[in-house]
């Protein structure tokens, strides 16, 4: 299928964007490392920082808030740490019996959850100061507290001023793949409707990958907006795509919750569709008549689906194709309305009943609702 085409035409931009990003963050990296090193050896007067450029490596997580919220909690338990090792250290010292103290309070302290991944900190920076500076643990601990310190404050400070990540192309390209997929999920519903059998595992194996990409859209577009926050370079160049504050129909999020809603719509017509084909009563089967029109159906709303707006990044629709997209839209109006004739004068449903024609167009009807332009 020539959207297939497309995905193998992007992956060697996706790839050369990777090693972009790859050679910045080594580059942020290297200078946040040996900066910490010199100002801390030079500036601040301390012999061996070599806690310093280790610290400073935390400043530089792919997104900038993501980066302050390492840092604090890495520096948070190499404080609690040394606050374990010193009164050991003055008191037991580095033996048996001190290393076993240590651990216990060490942690137990590990176990605070607000230091996330660097939790593991408290213990390597409590025994590490009680195995090195022994009786001495306070000399020790207070020089790397103020390694620690510096390099954090630098790891930080060049995150956040040198190419500053921001992953808002990402997250489009993610949004993207999934209305494609999302498309894809759809036309092999009305392909399992109009061919019972084979149609089904297709379907299966289209909601399955549909998931899965789901999934990493949603990752993405949450990285993007993290990766705004407290970033000099999301002010300074004006970025509008991943703000929920500013109203933007080409929104990643707002995109991102409409497929969201699309794709839960197509799940639950996928599972009423499921329950009518293995129904035992005659009464719930769908007539021949209604699953070729129902695939119809589905397939104008794939149409849809592929051709609902994309991100302001790319080239602008011409008039050809808008009026494409105008059509595509009012062929599936036009199917939707023709088949939801019948039930129109029919109320609801008595106490037990169900009927899983009316269901699945209630849900086709929600479906094309929600990708309805603006």
């Amino acid at each position: 299928m020539p959207i297939r085409g497309v995905r193998r035409h992007m992956l060697p931009f996706a790839g050369r964007r990777y090693w972009e990003q790859r050679s910045k963050l080594t580059v942020k990296a290297v200078l946040a490392s040996v900066s910490a090193w010199l100002v801390a050896k030079y500036l601040v007067g301390q012999d061996q920082p070599y806690f310093a450029p280790l610290a400073a490596l935390l400043g530089v997580y792919p997104t900038v808030v993501r980066s302050v919220r390492e840092s604090l909690a890495y520096g948070a338990g190499f404080l609690i740490g040394a606050a374990i090792a010193i009164p050991v250290g003055l008191w037991i010292g580095p033996n048996a019996l001190g290393i076993a103290a240590v651990l216990v309070f060490a942690m137990m302290a590990s176990g605070w959850r607000r230091l996330g991944e660097q939790a593991s900190q408290v213990a390597f920076t409590a025994l590490f100061a009680l195995l090195v500076g022994g009786h001495e643990v306070v000399g020790y601990a207070l020089p790397r507290l103020v390694d620690v310190a510096v390099g954090l404050v630098v790891g930080l400070a060049v995150n956040a001023l040198v190419f500053p990540p921001l992953y808002l192309r990402r997250a489009e390209d993610a949004v993207r793949e999934l209305r494609d997929d999302l498309a894809e999920a759809v036309e092999a519903l009305a392909g399992a409707l109009a061919g019972p059998g084979e149609g089904t595992g297709r379907w299966d194996e289209r909601e399955a990958r549909l998931l899965g990409v789901l999934e990493q859209a949603r990752h993405a577009c949450d990285q993007g907006g993290d990766s705004m926050r407290a970033n000099p370079r999301a002010k300074l160049r004006g970025y509008r795509v991943l703000r929920g504050d500013v109203p933007d129909q080409w929104s990643a999020p707002r995109r991102m919750t409409t497929l969201e809603h699309a794709t839960a719509y197509v799940r639950s017509i996928a599972g009423t569709l499921r329950e009518a084909l293995e129904a035992e009563s005659e009464d719930l089967r769908f007539t021949p008549a209604f699953r070729g029109d129902y695939a119809g159906l589905l397939q104008a709303l794939a149409v849809v689906v592929r051709r609902w707006p994309n991100d302001p990044n790319e080239p602008s629709e011409s008039d050809a194709e808008a009026l494409a997209d105008a059509e595509a839209l009012a062929e599936a109006e036009r199917r939707q309305e023709w088949m939801e004739k019948p039930y129109a004068d029919r109320g609801s449903d008595g106490p037990g009943l169900w009927d899983p024609r009316k269901e699945v167009l209630r849900l086709s009807r929600l479906l094309l609702d929600e990708v309805r332009p603006d």
